[in-house]
């Protein structure tokens, strides 16, 4: 039989409202009748509901944390930062699913809000307008996470994905490529996806190559969209010298299409990833991409967030973690094509 604050009251002989104070460590209580009630609440195993408590103290220690999906790396990563922190700091962490859908997005959004969360963390895959007014309407504590924000003047923290892509690019011009396709994320949307292509873009602009729409292939971000781009491109003509990626998972769906139709990899089309999943470096050949730290991504967040729920000012609105090139196998020289 469930064990209630009743049942304990009971046994304790005091009031419901005394172990209530007991169980939120009030200072009002005696401490013969605090070890009387402590000691009733260890012999019982008694956990009090913690929307109960919610109700009654108008508020929780429990960050909400707004994902489009779970089943990556990036975000496994990123949860973990945030989970750190937010354990040190004494916060509970609950992870909503959107995957990736606007609406979703906002009903769960609500949903944290009607649970009383302290503060929530949102990497939103393709945040609205409609979720931007709800935020700054809502007025609780909340930061933005995965990509560049600063147009918003809701806190955010992100990779430079312009910055890293142009980097990646700018690398395989310098092995002598010429004929870069891309696998980008859906044109038009506002994710960190687009954002990594607008580098590539500026990479070729720079290097006076010009940006070819047929050799940029919009699809999702997975494996499987990696296969299914790269077999438009094998199946529309002669084959680019090396792909960008907007994922480290896209990548490696096409180089494993190519290898399985009998192209090489690297000698006949190079690949730059994103990400630095674990897979990366355990694929043949193992694969050059941009890493940067997801942990540190969830830390700065979980960090920053507490610091709102506090009321503490913060040091800057817009955070940007540092970002690498990690060359591996998958990149040729390309002398002469």
């Amino acid at each position: 039989m469930k064990i209630t604050i009743k049942d304990v009251a009971r046994m304790a002989n005091v009031s419901i409202s005394t172990v209530s104070r007991v169980i939120n460590n009030s200072q009002t209580v005696n401490s013969e009748i605090r070890k009387r009630v402590l000691d009733v609440l260890e012999a019982t195993q008694f956990r009090p509901n913690a929307i109960a408590r919610t109700l009654v103290k108008n508020n929780t220690s429990l960050i909400g944390v707004l994902l489009p999906e779970i089943k990556n790396n990036v975000l496994d990563d990123m949860v973990e930062g945030i989970n750190q922190v937010a354990h040190l700091y004494g916060f509970d962490v609950m992870i909503a699913l959107s995957g990736g859908n606007p609406d979703s997005e906002i009903h769960y959004y609500n949903l944290f809000r009607e649970m009383q969360a302290s503060g929530i963390i949102i990497s939103a895959s393709g945040i609205r307008d409609s979720l931007f007014e709800l935020i700054e309407a809502a007025g609780i504590p909340c930061i933005l996470v995965g990509r560049d924000f600063r147009e918003q003047s809701i806190p955010s923290v992100h990779v430079d994905n312009t910055s890293a892509a142009f980097e990646a690019v700018t690398y395989l011009i310098q092995q002598g490529h010429r004929d870069i396709a891309m696998l980008r994320g859906a044109a038009g949307d506002i994710s960190a996806g687009n954002q990594r292509f607008l580098g590539y873009e500026q990479a070729l602009k720079a290097a006076q190559l010009p940006v070819r729409p047929e050799r940029v292939l919009e699809s999702g971000l997975s494996v499987e969209d990696g296969i299914t781009s790269m077999r438009k491109l094998y199946l529309s003509g002669p084959l680019p010298s090396a792909v960008f990626c907007a994922t480290d998972r896209m990548a490696i769906g096409a180089m494993n299409f190519l290898t399985e139709n009998g192209v090489k990899v690297p000698e006949q089309v190079s690949f730059f990833g994103f990400d630095d999943i674990d897979m990366a470096a355990i694929i043949r050949p193992k694969l050059s991409t941009v890493r940067y730290s997801a942990s540190e991504l969830g830390m700065v967040a979980a960090r920053n967030l507490i610091k709102l729920i506090k009321g503490e000012e913060l040091a800057a609105v817009h955070w940007s973690i540092s970002h690498q090139l990690e060359i591996r196998d998958s990149i040729a020289r390309l002398v002469k094509r």
